[in-house]
């Protein structure tokens, strides 16, 4: 019987080389943050996908993005 890879492996959210075809995503959140930043107050993001799209990656990205801003993003 030939053994199948195990989906299940650790490395779930580790970041690839680059962060392709997310622009929209980023912009959106970037778009939050500088409402809020100006006083307003702006619509929650909601990230939804199946497993394997990147939902994480993207979620460290704009958490980097905002520590970068001054923001307090754990």
């Amino acid at each position: 019987m030939q053994q199948r890879p195990n989906p299940y492996t650790p490395g779930a959210g580790d970041r690839p080389r680059a962060l392709v075809g997310r622009s929209d995503q980023l912009a959106l959140a970037e778009s939050v943050r500088r409402q809020i930043e100006a006083g307003f107050s702006a619509n929650s993001l909601v990230y939804v996908g199946l497993r394997g799209v990147g939902k994480t990656v993207l979620l460290k990205e704009i958490a980097d993005r905002l520590a970068r801003a001054g923001w307090y993003a754990p």
